[in-house]
Parts: C-alpha cells; sequence; structure tokens
C-alpha cells in the first residue's frame, strides 16, 4: 500500500496509538487489496456496550485511550445503559461503572459523548461522496444508500484507526465499482409501516452480501432508516439502491442482473418467522434509536391508549432533552424513555423474557443478544393488543 509522508511519519514518530491505528489499516488494505488510504471526514465507532465488549474490550479501550486522538470528527455507538438511569434499572453497579469507564475512554480520545447508533439524526450529515469510516451496520447503510456518501462497513477497531489516522483504505464502497447493484429486488406490495422492516429482512436473507438494487415502492427517509437496518441485520448489505428514490439509482445499471421478488406473503412469512413469543413482558421501540418526531409521535400514541405493560423508548441524549413533554408524557403511562443505549445492547435480560417490538433489527437481534422471546407487529397493532 502507498502511503503519504504523513502516513510514514506517523509510523516512526507517531504515538503508541498512531503507529497501532496505521498497522490495523495496513492490514485491512493487504487483505482487502487496497492501494492507498483514502481521506475521510468522519468516523463512527461501534463496541461502546460493557455487555457486548467485557473486560477484554474495556482493557484494550483504556490502554488505547492514554496516548490517542481522533483526528476527524468521530461518535460512538450506544451504551449498554443509561448511565443517568442505571440505579432505576435494576443494573448491577459493577456493570455501570466499568460502562461509565468505557463513556470516559472514548470521551478522553476527543470522540463526541453522541452515543447513538443514528449520528445521522444527530447534525453529522456526510455529504454526496463525501468518504467516512462507519462501523454501525444502520448508520452505514443509511449513509451509503440515502445520502450518496462512502464508508465500508467498518469493525469497531479499523474505524477507531481511520479515527486516529483520519484516512481508511480505498477500496469496496469507496470506488465506483463497488457501489454497482449485484441483484434486483422487486416489491409486489405497496409498503407501510413495519412492511419497510419486513422487506429489509426478507431481503438481506435472499441477497447475502449483495447489493440490491429495490423497485416497485417509494419510501422517505425514516422508512429507509428502517429498511437499511433489517436489511443489514438479516444480510450483509451495506448499501441499497431505490428506484426513482435514492441519489445513485439513477445512474445504477440494472440490464442483466439476477432478479428477486418480494410478495406480500413473503412479508407476512417474515414477520411469522421472527415471532416466537405468546406474552410479551414489555414493548420495546428504538433499534435504531428514534428520532425526534417519532418519540413525539410514540408519546401521542400511548396517551390515547396507555398500555399495560411498559414501553421502553430508546433514543439519543440530544432527542430526550429536547423533548421532555414527550418524554413525560411516555413516562405517566410507566414507560420509560432511555438514552445513550439500544434495545439490543441494553441489559434487558435481568428483567424480561419477552419484548414486543415492531423493529426488524431488534426482532432479529433480541433472542441471540438479549436472550428474549419476540413478538413481532406494528406499534399499532401491539397497543391495541396490550391496552
Amino acid at each position: 500500500m502507498r502511503l503519504t509522508q504523513a502516513h510514514r511519519r506517523l509510523l516512526v514518530a507517531g504515538t503508541n496509538a498512531q503507529r497501532t491505528a496505521l498497522r490495523i489499516l495496513e492490514t485491512v488494505a493487504r487483505i482487502s487489496g487496497a492501494q492507498r488510504l483514502v481521506r475521510i471526514g468522519s468516523a463512527h465507532v461501534s463496541g461502546a456496550s460493557y455487555k457486548l465488549m467485557g473486560d477484554a474490550g474495556l482493557g484494550f479501550l483504556e490502554d488505547f485511550a492514554r496516548d490517542a486522538t481522533v483526528a476527524v470528527p468521530t461518535t460512538v455507538n450506544p451504551l449498554g445503559t443509561d448511565l443517568a438511569q442505571w440505579r432505576d434499572l435494576g443494573v448491577p453497579p459493577e456493570f455501570a461503572e466499568k460502562q461509565d469507564r468505557i463513556a470516559r475512554a472514548y470521551v478522553a480520545m476527543g470522540i463526541q459523548p453522541i452515543f447513538s447508533c443514528t449520528p445521522y439524526l444527530l447534525g453529522i450529515r456526510p455529504k454526496f461522496g463525501e468518504h467516512l469510516a462507519w462501523a454501525e451496520s444502520n448508520a452505514v447503510c443509511f449513509a451509503n444508500s440515502v445520502l450518496g456518501a462512502r464508508s465500508n462497513r467498518e469493525s469497531g477497531p479499523s474505524a477507531l484507526a481511520s479515527a486516529v489516522v483520519g484516512a481508511t483504505p480505498d477500496y469496496g464502497l469507496h470506488t465506483d465499482r463497488g457501489r454497482l447493484p449485484t441483484v434486483v429486488v422487486t416489491v409486489d406490495t405497496k409498503p407501510r409501516g413495519i412492511d419497510f422492516s419486513l422487506i429489509g429482512l426478507v431481503a438481506g436473507e435472499r441477497v447475502g452480501d449483495g447489493l440490491p438494487f429495490f423497485r416497485g415502492f417509494r419510501g422517505n427517509e425514516t422508512d429507509l432508516k428502517w429498511l437499511g437496518a433489517a436489511l443489514a441485520s438479516s444480510g450483509s448489505c451495506a448499501m441499497f439502491h431505490l428506484e426513482g428514490v435514492t441519489p445513485e439509482a439513477r445512474k445504477a445499471r440494472v440490464k442483466g442482473l439476477k432478479s428477486v421478488r418480494i410478495t406480500r406473503v413473503d412479508l407476512t412469512a417474515a414477520k411469522q418467522a421472527h415471532t416466537d413469543g405468546t406474552e410479551a413482558e414489555m414493548i420495546g421501540l428504538g433499534s435504531p434509536q428514534l428520532s425526534a418526531e417519532e418519540l413525539q409521535e410514540i408519546a401521542r400514541k400511548v396517551e390515547r391508549r396507555p398500555p399495560r405493560i411498559p414501553v421502553w423508548v430508546f433514543t439519543s441524549r440530544v432527542v430526550r432533552d429536547a423533548n421532555p413533554e414527550a418524554v413525560a408524557a411516555v413516562e405517566r403511562t410507566g414507560g420509560r424513555v432511555l438514552a445513550d443505549t439500544c434495545l439490543e445492547v441494553t441489559l434487558l435480560e435481568h428483567r424480561f423474557g419477552t419484548v414486543a417490538t415492531p423493529s426488524g433489527k431488534g426482532a432479529y437481534y433480541l433472542p441471540s443478544l438479549c436472550k428474549q422471546k419476540v413478538i413481532f407487529d406494528d406499534l399499532d397493532t401491539l397497543l391495541e393488543r396490550y391496552a
């Protein structure tokens, strides 16, 4: 791989963290066949929940943070609990203490304390064509597909290394060739609500690590957030095109590509396949984290139809603090609005066994990451069922 003079100087005279970061990127480049590093506008790091990282991850971060400083604007994924509410949630003190140490290690490196899987909703809006090093799968899919930015689906360590160096290996979705569709996915039904998650789950299973070109429907940014999150969960897709909607779909070449068709029957089967619970103990909303508009809409719905089981809403600290009336409405009905954490990386298993959710990503990951049984359905149906 060709290194710039500045990068060569880092290998010789940089801090331990800079040298480690460059070695990580050189390894990624060698494996992927990248010939150079490309400058990035921002980084987003995964690996912030103590539940998933454990003591080994905590130790690495604290060691790395001793002399690491990020070179570009950098955000980080959700934590394993809301550190402002952990006592009320019954989180063990040792877990909360170690989670706080993870958060402080990231902040010590200059990473913004926005612990969110949706940085694109919080003012981190990459420009079209801008190179990134993002690690959260839903954020990568949204940035590539909806915004037209360029990022591979990074690991936590490679995204952190890129943040420190300010560059990432130039391969895959950073290249024009890597952004070409590999399969046409025609949807034969007009989706709304939970259907976007269902389309993502079905397409991910069928496409795998391909790059789908969707046709047959339209969707706004919120719809595409849910589609992309589910697509990146059941498959390894880091980008999609949607005919007439996403910015690079118009120039995409689809002639001669393999074709896949998704019907209403497929969506119904997917919902059933991801439902294995019988009676929910909690309704979980926010995987990915919810926007301000989504939080406000949920508040209106639970006020109109207060549920008999708690509704836990996961959002960013920015959104929670900016919407006190919506937070109060949810919590008056026995629910909680949690910040800086997310549905499937938080500590649920010490309190619940079955979660109801309209999130395709949540339905996919809750059984493995939180040991939950799942009732997967749209929110209005769940609120009616548990009224």
